[in-house]
C-alpha cells in the first residue's frame, strides 16, 4: 500500500510539475503577441482602407459591423488558382489610404509602397480583423464608416485601429 502511495505521489508530482509548465508556456505566449501588438500600436505605419460595410447588427454577439475591404475585388482577379494566403503590394497616396497594386512577390518596395498580409477564408479576403464591435445602440454612428485605419508592420501584419468617415475623421 506505502508502494502504492508513493507512486501515485510521484504521478501526482509530474502531473503538477507539467500543468505548471504549461500554465507557464501559455502565459508567456500570451503576453509576447499582446508586447507584439502594443509595439505595432506605437511603431507601425498608417494605413487606410477603403471599406464596404455589410452586417451592422448581431443577435449574439451585440452590435458589431462586418467588414469588407474595397480592394478584395481586384485582388480577386489577379489571385493564383488555389493561392490561400500570402501578401498584397499596395501603394498608399498622400493620405495613407492603400491601392491595391499586384500580389507581393519578394520585389523592392519604394517609399509609397507597403506589403500586408492576406488570407482567403470562405471566399473572402481577409486582411485583419474582418469585424468591428462596438457599443450597443450606436450602429447608426458607424454606419457612416467608409474606412478603416490600421497600423502595419515591416512583416504586412495589420491591425485595426479605428473606423473613418468620408473626410478620414474617427467615428
Amino acid at each position: 500500500m506505502a508502494k502504492t502511495s508513493f507512486l501515485l505521489a510521484r504521478w501526482q508530482r509530474r502531473a503538477l510539475v507539467l500543468v505548471v509548465f504549461t500554465i507557464a508556456a501559455l502565459l508567456i505566449t500570451v503576453n509576447w503577441r499582446i508586447a507584439q501588438f502594443e509595439q505595432l500600436l506605437q511603431e507601425g505605419k498608417i494605413v487606410r482602407f477603403a471599406l464596404a460595410p455589410v452586417d451592422p447588427r448581431s443577435i449574439m454577439q451585440g452590435d458589431y459591423m462586418t467588414l469588407e475591404y474595397a480592394i478584395a475585388q481586384e485582388v480577386w482577379l489577379v489571385l493564383p488558382d488555389g493561392m490561400l494566403e500570402g501578401q498584397l503590394l499596395l501603394a498608399v497616396d498622400s493620405q495613407q489610404v492603400a491601392h491595391f497594386v499586384d500580389i507581393y512577390h519578394a520585389q523592392p518596395l519604394t517609399t509609397e509602397q507597403l506589403k500586408v498580409n492576406f488570407r482567403i477564408r470562405n471566399h473572402d479576403v481577409k486582411l485583419a480583423s474582418n469585424s468591428f464591435f462596438f457599443e450597443e445602440g450606436q450602429a447608426e454612428h458607424f454606419s457612416q464608416a467608409k474606412y478603416g485605419e490600421f497600423r502595419v508592420n515591416e512583416r504586412g501584419e495589420l491591425l485595426l485601429v479605428s473606423l473613418l468617415d468620408e473626410k478620414l475623421q474617427r467615428l
